[in-house]
């Protein structure tokens, strides 16, 4: 981490727990993901060294079946998600939208199915769609966060619309019917 730090890159980690969640915290990881064995120490941590918490649970989605069955219904990872989701949001960690998409399993386009889960576990609406755009691009802090979060000259125009209002059902969010990339129309099914 120290030598991609001096080298100006970012390093993530995707981690459950344990001692390989414990070093990349220490370690200063600037996107941590999972992490579902988050307990007091760990957000210490979160909290010390000005780290995210990004949430990312399309795989953990994907697993919840499988997860139940092996249980007995008693537990899953998107439990635990849940409750690492709940600690580090009360404790002031900044919450990031996690992507995912990086297989077929989990194909682009399927990340909003997030939103509700982030809703469900105590966010408004806007708070769970806003951790995709300004806490997202701070994190990757390459000076994105000034060209990102609002509609004006000079920034990318990267928008997105549904039918309805996302702020009061957030699984509109699932539903995009227009996508505009770099100000130009990829997407228009609105119509």
């Amino acid at each position: 981490v120290d030598e991609a730090h001096r080298l100006g890159l970012k390093v993530a980690c995707h981690t459950y727990g344990g001692e390989g969640m414990n070093s990349c915290l220490t370690a200063g990881v600037d996107a941590p993901n999972h992490l579902l064995e988050l307990d007091d120490a760990g957000v210490k941590t979160l909290l010390q060294k000005k780290l995210p918490f990004v949430v990312t649970l399309d795989d953990l989605i994907g697993l919840e079946k499988d997860d139940l069955r092996e249980t007995g219904g008693r537990n899953s990872r998107i439990r635990l998600a849940e409750l690492a989701f709940k600690k580090a949001r009360a404790a002031g960690v900044t919450i990031v939208f996690g992507s995912g998409a990086t297989s077929p399993v989990i194909p682009h386009g399927k990340q909003g199915d997030q939103f509700k889960y982030y809703v469900k576990w105590g966010m408004t609406p806007a708070q769970a769609l806003q951790t995709a755009y300004l806490p997202a691009a701070a994190m990757l802090n390459y000076g994105w966060e000034k060209q990102l979060g609002s509609i004006e000259k000079g920034k990318f125009a990267d928008i997105i619309a549904v039918s309805g209002n996302p702020l009061t059902d957030v699984t509109e969010i699932e539903r995009v019917k227009f996508v505009m990339k770099g100000g130009v129309v990829v997407r228009n099914e609105l119509n």
